[in-house]
């Protein structure tokens, strides 16, 4: 695997890997989160549009998405962040603020999930980012993006004093991913203040949550998925053997993380061009932004495989072809989608990409990472089980959604109404697969992080239990 193999300098990269297998620790709780919410989230979209209406099971969904693709997905790019600058010659990541960041997610993600489980407040399952009306879940969800942001400025300035004439194309994904999450923190800026701005709008969006959150989170929620397809390509180029890419497909594949940047951009400039009550319904817009998102990912997801099957040896995780094939996956639906009258068929292409090809490849990374962070090395049969027990089952799920698509579902944020027994019998194996794949996972991450070593003892010759 492409991890940078140095040794322990100065007791600094201890007290960064300490802050990476914390983040990994906190990442891995968020999973098992939305784990245990999976299989009645499957259930409650399986029952049909009357179901899926009731509160409690829309609850169940929000809770579901929240914590899996928002919070999660968010943690793991915060681990690759940090990870990533361990790469860079004289790099040291901001201790303080490094762990008040960390603080802040961890408050955060107990107040949202106290939000997600109680009685109170009204869930709006939206199309980007679903949310619970109430204010512990909201000021959580604002206490765990300023975690990220803080820790994301750390790594900006770690990157800023290090010196490395040239950074490993790992880190300079890292920075490019770390640029877009900039980036999405002004947008969640720029389309609270432009809808404040006009006060008039905002009381009439007021009036319907899901209006007002929809615009709120256009933006951001565009951005950050830039952010994650861009740590996406890192994770892959993590769990290719070595010897990696070549220098001219490193090239190539520095230039497609510079594209994922410059739609950022453009997607930053339209968010303060055009009205934000307005850029949720503009679909052509919406299904460009995306495409313009998946094309650089997809092209180096071909150049990643190629050197992957030119790799010596039968070396590398399993993780990194499934997640590809879930890409793969999510981009053909979205060619068959296209053509069809409705946009039913998003959530399917959505879970194909995020849940399935960004969390698989994040479960590959995390257990080649565990050793490095002193926590005991997994089985790797049990690992690749996990892997496909989870992947596989998002790829029904994905398949269900479509299927219930052109059956004539209608979409509901993140998932689609199921009106035949095909595919809601589908939709919930396919949920039941995923939920038992991301419980192993879990419950084999935080046994190897808690019965692993503990990290000061590195530095020396001897290694004390956790």
């Amino acid at each position: 695997m492409l991890f940078p193999d140095q040794e322990v300098p100065g007791g600094a990269p201890i007290e960064a890997r300490r802050l990476v297998r914390a983040w990994v620790f906190l990442a891995t709780v968020l999973l098992a989160a939305a784990g245990l919410l999976v299989i009645p989230a499957a259930l409650g979209a399986a029952a049909g549009k009357e179901v899926l209406a009731a509160p409690a099971v829309v609850r169940t969904l929000v809770g579901h998405v929240f914590f899996s693709l928002v919070l999660g997905s968010t943690a793991f790019v915060v681990v690759l962040m940090m990870q990533a600058a361990l790469w860079l010659e004289a790099a040291r990541l901001p201790r303080l603020p490094g762990w008040i960041g960390l603080w802040l997610a961890v408050a955060g993600a107990v107040l949202a999930a106290g939000g997600s489980v109680g009685t109170w407040g009204q869930p709006v399952l939206t199309e980007f980012v679903p949310v619970v009306v109430e204010p512990a879940f909201l000021s959580g969800f604002a206490l765990f993006m300023a975690g990220v942001a803080l820790t994301t400025g750390g790594f900006i300035y770690a990157v800023a004093v290090s010196q490395t004439a040239r950074m490993a194309l790992p880190p300079f994904g890292m920075l490019c991913a770390a640029a877009m999450l900039v980036a999405t923190g002004l947008a969640g800026v720029a389309s609270i203040t432009r809808l404040f701005g006009d006060w008039f709008a905002f009381q009439l969006a007021w009036r319907t949550p899901a209006v007002l959150f929809q615009a709120i989170f256009w933006g951001p929620a565009h951005l950050i998925q830039a952010a994650v397809l861009g740590a996406l390509v890192v994770a892959w180029l993590l769990l290719l053997p070595r010897p990696g890419l070549g220098r001219g497909a490193e090239t190539l594949g520095r230039l497609g993380l510079i594209a994922l940047v410059l739609v950022a951009a453009a997607t930053l400039v339209a968010l303060y061009a055009l009205d934000p009550l307005a850029l949720p319904g503009m679909a052509a817009l919406n299904i460009a932004i995306s495409d313009a998102q998946v094309l650089p990912v997809l092209i180096l997801a071909v150049v990643i495989l190629r050197a992957r099957f030119r790799a010596d040896g039968r070396g590398g995780s399993p993780a990194l072809g499934l997640s590809i094939a879930l890409f793969a996956l999510g981009v053909g639906i979205a060619v068959a989608g296209v053509t069809q009258p409705s946009l039913a068929w998003v959530p399917a292409h959505y879970q194909a990409l995020i849940p399935g090809a960004v969390l698989v490849a994040f479960m590959g990374v995390t257990t080649e990472l565990l050793p490095w962070l002193g926590g005991r090395a997994p089985s790797r049969r049990l690992a690749a089980i996990h892997a496909y027990l989870y992947g596989g089952g998002i790829a029904l799920v994905s398949l269900a959604m479509l299927w219930a698509a052109l059956g004539g579902g209608e979409r509901r944020g993140y998932f689609v109404t199921v009106t035949a027994a095909g595919p809601a019998a589908l939709l919930w194996l396919g949920g039941l697969g995923a939920g038992l794949g991301l419980a192993g996972f879990a419950a084999s991450v935080l046994k190897s992080l808690l019965g692993g070593v503990r990290l000061p003892a590195m530095a020396g010759g001897s290694a004390q239990p956790c």
